[in-house]
């Protein structure tokens, strides 16, 4: 509540009784009768009154005028008139107190001087007396102004306000919005909204996408709507700005110029705004920080920064490719054709405004066109290929660098501890639609998210509603070129994928961490060529499971380019891997002579996983060849090798061959033995609690079919069982799950199989 004329008098009303009835117009005449008699009014009629109490008039400006000059005297003599009908003194007392107390409309100083004059509690009608003609003075003397229909109190404004006013903000580092700025209409009205629905707002986003351009634009445009602008760069505190915001050469005490500028912003209210442009600190880094921002003023903050419990604007990446066209074409005029080259730099740069500048910079002063730009970026050592040294300006502070220069000084990574750039190499594996922080702080080997915390909050990692994080592209670039991303430094990442790609649970995204492994495996460095070819095995080992796509063929070329070792185990492995993509692509006599020289390879290796591996291999693809008889005898022989190893020690593959072996069987007509070795299988695996799996999903997919050949009821069942895995695994759409479902209507077909009366089997296959 205010203490406003409505307030006081409903106050005072509300404490008044007697015999006769008191009205409205009854207490307003007693309580100002000098001031009528004096201006020679006989009255306050009853409509006036009422629209003094709602309202929709104010206490006229030779009434205010009057009891601003009169002798405290006057008013006090009038209020003694009311005090016989006030009834409960001391409830008055304390309402009355209450409401200048937490009157924040009113002045921090002015709210002081009041209270200091007067007794806390009701003692006697004397401090009633006091009391009720501070509120009242207050209510009659204040400022109001128009909201719609009503008027209600401004905001109380000392006396030292036309003194003081000429040299507020005298020291304001306020420069204009650059020529071309453009493309932020949108949320200029946003961040105006929140700024009118605030008292105070931080505009956030990630360093160099346009924060200070969209601040200096506000006030551009909202420049009449305050009296006062005061526009800082943050130096490292907040008190020496507040200190400083009116010079003050007799008082050289900061912290009393601090308390008594804050008093003043705070007795300013609405009618000023204070810019802190570039807060980057966290609000406990600063002793101000919140005394700042609850200042009392309009006040906006600009941040790299995160602020969770705060009223914040994050600013993005230009909302539609035309801005950034836009922006292009201030400092180049492109022609059409140039249009695509433009886009592969725009996507290369993520759209990042700061990024998008420097570019068209360069092409503007004819360092670069778009062709030769996109072919440095793309073909040559990225931003470090560009050479030219150029003029670019951030926060009014013009410089001549190379491009990448001007980028590595806006994000400072050499500046972070040590533990943080380790995070930040890994999260260069993070896909542009985000992982789950919970996910990627388990992959990188962290026991809680602190560091990932950090790095948001310090607007390094981006961070989206669902909670999931990723890195924007420029900082790709820049943590690959500064941090230097390699096994060793991203050693707990590397040994996580490779458990990752070996491991077939169901509890992970695959589709997310296909494109995670894709990164690393092209992203992170392997200064040794075997070690690398090992990663890229594996990595195409879980690529495979998805069928013939862009990262199995960009794995694979990788894997094969880099082979040039003798090393038989190696060969194996690269021969093997080999063998699958031209067995993926059709190519399947191809696919038999590369396994079998695998398998040649592998029988002079002391590894008998790798050798019996790729004898089964070798097995599967001769039986798909229809070359029964051989790919049993090299089944049987990658069986008894799976034998010869440590019982203790589990292998998916050793499963998936029992599975390739009784397939064998089934179609030799040994359809008993099949079932047996599957469903034997099937138990092991649920023994080791492995039901999530795609080679338990595998099992329940080779009984079904088995069941379905054999017109035995169980197969629905089962079948519906393998696809929930399956769909699990790699969604309802993936290649992997329709070509099994391409391969259980072609069962159906070809053995004439009744229609099966599982529904969710028939809405797997009809969908």
């Amino acid at each position: 509540m205010q203490c406003d004329f409505q307030n006081v008098t409903d106050l005072l009303m509300q404490n008044m009784g007697s015999s006769v009835t008191v009205y409205y117009t009854n207490l307003l005449n007693t309580l100002f009768a000098t001031y009528l008699s004096d201006a020679h009014i006989y009255g306050i009629d009853r409509f006036t009154a009422a629209k003094l109490h709602k309202g929709t008039i104010r206490i006229t400006p030779d009434m205010s005028e009057y009891y601003l000059e009169a002798d405290r005297k006057i008013l006090c003599k009038d209020i003694k008139e009311l005090l016989p009908y006030l009834f409960d003194k001391q409830n008055l007392y304390r309402s009355l107190y209450d409401l200048i107390r937490f009157d924040d409309t009113l002045s921090a100083e002015k709210r002081k001087s009041v209270l200091r004059t007067i007794q806390p509690q009701y003692t006697d009608d004397t401090s009633l007396t006091d009391l009720i003609y501070e509120a009242v003075l207050i209510a009659v003397t204040r400022q109001y102004e128009k909201d719609h229909d009503t008027y209600v109190a401004a905001r109380y404004y000392s006396e030292d306000i036309a003194v003081i006013g000429d040299s507020l903000f005298r020291n304001s580092e306020y420069i204009l919005p650059c020529k071309y700025f453009c493309g932020r209409d949108d949320e200029l009205k946003e961040l105006h909204d929140v700024v009118s629905e605030n008292p105070a707002a931080i505009i956030t986003g990630i360093a160099g996408i346009g924060k200070s351009e969209l601040v200096r634009a506000y006030v551009k445009e909202h420049k009449k709507e305050y009296q006062y602008i005061g526009y800082y760069f943050y130096k490292g505190s907040l008190k020496a700005i507040i200190a400083n915001i009116i010079n003050d050469p007799v008082n050289t005490d900061d912290d009393v110029r601090y308390q008594k500028n804050l008093e003043l912003l705070s007795t300013l209210g609405n009618a000023a705004l204070l810019v802190i442009d570039n807060i980057n600190v966290t609000p406990d880094e600063d002793e101000c920080f919140d005394e700042v921002l609850n200042a009392g003023c309009k006040v906006i903050f600009t941040s790299n920064y995160r602020y969770d419990e705060y009223s914040t604007y994050d600013l993005k990446e230009f909302r539609s490719v035309d801005y950034s066209l836009e922006l292009i074409r201030s400092f180049y005029a492109f022609q059409s054709k140039e249009r695509d080259d433009l886009m592969a730099l725009i996507v290369a740069v993520g759209n990042h405004t700061f990024c998008v500048e420097l570019f068209s910079r360069m092409m503007g002063k004819g360092l670069h066109t778009p062709k030769t730009m996109r072919r440095n970026l793309y073909g040559g050592s990225g931003f470090k290929s560009l050479v030219e040294r150029f003029s670019a300006s951030k926060d009014k502070h013009p410089q001549k660098k190379t491009y990448y220069d001007h980028i590595k000084d806006l994000f400072d990574l050499m500046g972070l501890p040590d533990r943080h750039k380790e995070i930040l190499r890994m999260m260069i594996v993070a896909p542009y639609q985000g992982v789950r922080k919970d996910f990627m702080a388990k992959l990188m080997g962290l026991r809680n998210m602190v560091i990932i915390e950090d790095l948001i909050e310090v607007g390094l990692v981006q961070e989206y509603e669902n909670g999931t994080i990723t890195l924007q592209a420029i900082l790709r670039s820049l943590i690959h070129d500064e941090l230097r991303p390699d096994n060793e430094n991203c050693a707990a990442l590397i040994n996580s994928i490779s458990a990752v790609c070996v491991n077939e649970s169901a509890d992970i995204d695959t589709a997310i961490m296909h494109d995670m492994i894709c990164a690393a495996a092209t992203k992170i460095k392997f200064p040794d060529t075997n070690e690398y070819i090992l990663f890229l095995h594996d990595c195409y080992k879980f690529s495979e499971r998805y069928g013939l796509s862009y990262y199995t063929g960009l794995l694979i070329t990788h894997e094969i380019g880099l082979h040039h070792s003798g090393d038989l185990k190696q060969t194996a492995l690269v021969k093997s891997d080999a063998a699958s993509f031209e067995l993926m692509k059709g190519n399947a006599d191809r696919a038999i002579t590369l396994q079998e020289e695998a398998v040649k390879c592998s029988r002079d290796c002391d590894d008998i996983l790798l050798r019996a591996n790729s004898v089964n291999t070798y097995g599967y693809y001769l039986n798909l060849a229809n070359r029964k008889e051989e790919a049993l005898k090299a089944m049987q022989a990658g069986l008894a090798l799976f034998d010869q190893l440590d019982d203790d020690t589990f292998y998916y593959d050793k499963y998936r061959a029992i599975i390739n072996y009784a397939d064998l069987l089934f179609s030799l007509g040994q359809t008993d033995e099949a079932i047996r070795l599957v469903s034997s299988a099937k138990s092991e695996l649920q023994e080791h609690e492995l039901q999530n799996t795609e080679i338990y999903a595998d099992c329940d997919y080779s009984l079904g079919l088995y069941h379905l050949c054999l017109n035995d009821s169980a197969e629905g069942d089962e079948i519906v069982s393998a696809f929930r895995t399956f769909i699990e695994l790699y969604g309802r759409d993936s290649d992997f799950v329709q070509t099994r479902l391409s391969e259980v209507r072609s069962y159906l077909d070809q053995n004439d199989a009744p229609v099966i009366d599982t529904a969710q089997l028939r809405q797997l296959l009809e969908g």
